[in-house]
């Protein structure tokens, strides 16, 4: 094919290339700009802006799952624990497409942990041994044991819980551990745990499980202590309770349009066309070229089919054979026929087959009888059926199939 039939295709696919290109900018530069929100504290514009870029037509598989992840990061801080498993399914469905291990285990871990919120252990151990099958290593597995012991939590196993919370631990898992000795009313551990995370931790609702800890089983403090306790527990709650609004308005939203309705633009929609068309009449182009290439080919073999034809007759009505192809001189002899047949004699010496082959199969292919092929080889008749399937055997093909198989070779 000629370079001008198909640059315009390369020039529309490169078009199209560019605007996938800047597709994917714009879903990063939202995804960015929806982390930025969310830190500012202002959780309904961070949500909008998220659900923008989910609807983008990206197919930066990592990018959406991340973007899905913060959306369900979000429903968790508002306990909204079924639409946070549900949104977290789609950021493991996009991350499991990619070659990033680490963050479709994470997001499995991520559901696991809020299937043990809604009480159902089973399937978060399920999802969590999945995660550790798929990235059996840290960072994952501190996560991994963060959900085990969430799920004993959740489950009312006190016990368990102090066993998957054994220092070392983080101070997640220290946290889990002081509400497990408050559960169990084993209140100085309770008490030693709450004092020693107390001005380690910055995440609110931790706080508020650890003043709540602190208020009620810290038998050593004073009236003083409590109430100053209770007066920081306050505060936390009221922070949770302003964030809250902001999360339960942002969650909403993402509810009403959980699932992205496909959009296609405009403009994708007319180079989808354009590409349509262009690719049909690209595919007719070919087929015209193959076509009349197809066609000077088989004028060609008739032409080529009429000159043998002619030959043969022309043999075929010669007196004296012998004199004609200049018998006696093998290299005479070999160079007329190479000159009357397309280089026959050549292409039977690459086969393989002698001086007598060449005769025997010049004569087969005039269409001379044994009698008269014995005559021109001076040997009895009998002796050429064998002579002539011996040659046959030699070009692969039976003795009544000799003739065929050197038309094919001239005509080749």
């Amino acid at each position: 094919m000629r370079r001008r039939e198909y640059t315009w295709l390369i020039i529309l696919c490169l078009i199209i290339a560019g605007c996938s290109s800047r597709e994917k900018e714009d879903t990063l530069a939202l995804y960015q700009q929806g982390r930025t929100l969310r830190e500012e504290g202002k959780q309904v514009e961070a949500m909008q802006t998220f659900i923008e870029a989910a609807h983008s037509e990206t197919d930066d598989e990592a990018l959406l799952g991340r973007v899905y992840s913060n959306m369900a990061n979000m429903c968790r801080q508002e306990n909204d624990h079924e639409t946070a498993f549900a949104v977290y399914s789609m950021s493991a469905a996009h991350f499991e497409k990619t070659n990033d291990t680490l963050a479709y285990a994470y997001a499995l871990n991520n559901m696991a942990w809020e299937q043990a919120a809604m009480g159902h252990k089973d399937s978060a151990l399920a999802l969590v041994e999945k995660a550790v099958r798929i990235y059996p290593q840290e960072p994952l597995l501190e996560k991994v044991r963060e959900s085990r012991a969430a799920a004993c939590l959740f489950a009312k196993e006190y016990d368990s819980v102090l066993v998957y919370t054994t220092p070392p631990a983080n101070e997640y898992l220290l946290t889990l551990r002081a509400q497990a000795f408050s559960f169990l009313q084993i209140d100085d551990s309770a008490t030693y745990y709450a004092q020693l995370l107390l001005p380690r931790t910055a995440n609110l609702f931790a706080l508020d499980d650890l003043y709540y800890i602190l208020t009620h089983n810290d038998s050593t403090a004073n009236k003083e202590r409590i109430l100053a306790l209770s007066s920081e527990r306050a505060d936390v709650q009221k922070a949770i309770k302003e964030r809250h609004g902001e999360l339960v308005k942002a969650v909403e939203i993402l509810k009403q349009d959980l699932v992205p309705q496909e959009k296609t633009k405009p403009w994708k929609i007319i180079l989808l066309i354009v590409l349509g068309i262009g690719l049909l009449v690209w595919a007719a182009l070919i087929a015209k070229k193959q076509h009349r290439l197809h066609t000077q080919k088989s004028q060609f073999e008739q032409t080529r089919r009429f000159e043998l034809e002619q030959n043969i007759r022309h043999l075929q009505e010669v007196e004296d054979l012998r004199s004609e192809l200049e018998w006696t001189d093998f290299q005479s002899f070999y160079t007329q026929i190479d000159k009357r047949f397309n280089a026959f004699a050549a292409k039977l010496q690459e086969q393989g087959l002698n001086e007598q082959d060449i005769r025997i199969c010049v004569l087969v292919l005039i269409g001379l009888s044994h009698k008269e092929i014995a005559e021109m080889l001076n040997c009895s008749p009998k002796s050429i059926g064998k002579l002539k399937d011996l040659t046959a055997h030699k070009l692969g093909v039976s003795g009544g199939q000799l003739q065929e198989k050197l038309q094919k070779i001239i005509l080749r």
